[in-house]
């Protein structure tokens, strides 16, 4: 299904799976994360009605099933991003599950395959920062935190959005859930007092999703919050020194529909 969409030749293919490298513009993981997401994570996060319990996330699953475009997840993570949620509400879409790192989307694809009959899955491995899709290629693109988890601060974030708008149709889509950093004094205070040095994207601008669509050409059709997040312990070593502190840090999750004119 997705096979014509590719602008190069992969590093890498086997049925339904393209990898692409640049891997080093992903997520590192080790074997106890493997082991945990094949004991029962996976199994867990294919099964989960979370986006299909809040009002914002529904909305743009119900919009992705209502155009009926094959959809095509970016930086997916163990948890294939919104794959999950667009099966269950129509389980005929095509959909493709996309990260940087090789290793998860091979185990997800073999998971996916073992657990499951005819899933309409398929999967590559690619950076956000140089996507291996022809112009104006692709229909429908989504995901959860996809492009807040990418490197580099405002430039990563720039370069990843240029990507997506490039390889968009005309009237294209993105649907996507994206956080914000709520009170960046608060955290700029947890670095100081625990000895830590401040991440570099705390010394860039902080910009709003909304800024950044408008800014990269997208036309914004829906916005609504999806939920705040408090950082703990288990997020990260910042929430982990913000709770030893005894310091609140929240993040603001969005929900956007984003049009390419």
């Amino acid at each position: 299904m997705f096979s014509e969409i590719w602008n190069r030749q992969p590093r890498e293919y086997e049925p339904h799976l393209w990898l692409f490298g640049n891997e080093q513009d992903g997520d590192y993981f080790d074997e106890e994360d493997f082991l945990i997401w094949q004991n029962d994570l996976f199994e867990h996060n294919f099964s989960t009605d979370r986006f299909l319990n809040n009002d914002a996330s529904e909305k743009l699953i119900d919009e992705i099933v209502r155009n009926r475009e094959p959809y095509v997840d970016l930086a997916c993570g163990p948890g294939m991003g919104l794959i999950p949620s667009v099966k269950k509400k129509c389980s005929e879409i095509p959909c493709l599950a996309t990260d940087a790192n090789a290793r998860l989307i091979k185990e997800l694809k073999k998971w996916l395959r073992e657990k499951k009959t005819e899933t309409g899955i398929e999967f590559a491995q690619f950076s956000l920062f140089d996507i291996p899709v022809a112009d104006c290629a692709v229909n429908a693109y989504g995901g959860f935190l996809s492009i807040s988890s990418t490197r580099n601060g405002n430039s990563g974030y720039d370069c990843a959005l240029s990507e997506i708008f490039r390889t968009l149709a005309t009237k294209g889509r993105l649907y996507a859930i994206e956080s914000e950093w709520l009170d960046v004094p608060a955290i700029l205070k947890v670095f100081e007092m625990s000895g830590m040095h401040p991440w570099s994207c705390f010394s860039e601008e902080q910009k709003t999703w909304h800024d950044r669509f408008i800014n990269h050409g997208f036309k914004i059709l829906y916005e609504e919050p999806y939920l705040k997040h408090r950082l703990n312990e288990d997020d990260n070593e910042l929430g982990r020194a913000a709770e030893k502190l005894g310091v609140q840090i929240e993040m603001q999750w969005n929900a956007f529909i984003a049009e390419k004119p």
